[in-house]
């Protein structure tokens, strides 16, 4: 008897000194009567490890048929008064980025041609400023902030461009890019930024 109980408080002490990961189960249903429950669980089960911990916000993206162009931005506002009265139709979001500049992340900068109807994103200065002085951008200001290398679980941000219909098109998905490229007219610019993928 007395080697049993040797043996639980033997037992005991180790599990004491011991940490075990903790796994929570994925929550479906909110039950929480507080404000923005919703908003708050999609926004944890979102969250990885490789997220470094920063809070991300959507990069909501519309395209208007009309004047041919991808809209990108972060404000919800603002892409509802685009859909209302410009024309413009939700194409959900493009990725997770940051509305403020957090560790290693740099300005996603955003341009507007009146005459050619585009909206231009660049994480260069010297670009942002040729377009504006040369190419007949409008400087909007900083879009979100991204990152400008593969880190903390960010993927590519494609970049290609139409120069038939003068649009610039982004997205995370290869094979839209591809099919873009392929069958569309565009013509691949590289990577524009790095951003965080959306959660599945």
């Amino acid at each position: 008897m007395k080697s049993f109980l040797a043996l639980v408080v033997a037992s005991s002490l180790y599990l004491q000194t011991r940490s075990y990961p903790v796994t929570v189960p994925p929550i479906e249903v909110c039950t929480s009567p507080l404000p923005n429950c919703h908003a708050l669980i999609s926004f944890l089960k979102g969250r990885t490890e490789d997220t470094c911990g920063f809070a991300t916000v959507p990069l909501l993206r519309g395209y208007s048929p009309d004047a041919t162009d991808h809209f990108y931005t972060t404000s919800a506002s603002e892409m509802e008064n685009a859909i209302r009265n410009d024309g413009y139709q939700s194409e959900g979001d493009a990725g997770q980025v940051f509305s403020t500049q957090v560790t290693n992340s740099v300005p996603l900068y955003r341009l507007w041609s009146p005459s050619g109807r585009d909206h231009f994103y660049t994480t260069s200065e010297s670009e942002r400023d040729n377009a504006a002085s040369e190419l007949g951008y409008t400087y909007e200001g900083i879009a979100a902030y991204v990152y400008p290398s593969s880190q903390c679980g960010a993927v590519p941000l494609y970049r290609t461009e139409n120069p038939t219909i003068w649009d610039h098109f982004y997205t995370t998905d290869v094979e839209e890019r591809n099919n873009a490229i392929t069958n569309l007219g565009y013509v691949d610019e590289g990577i524009a930024a790095y951003v965080i993928p959306n959660p599945e």
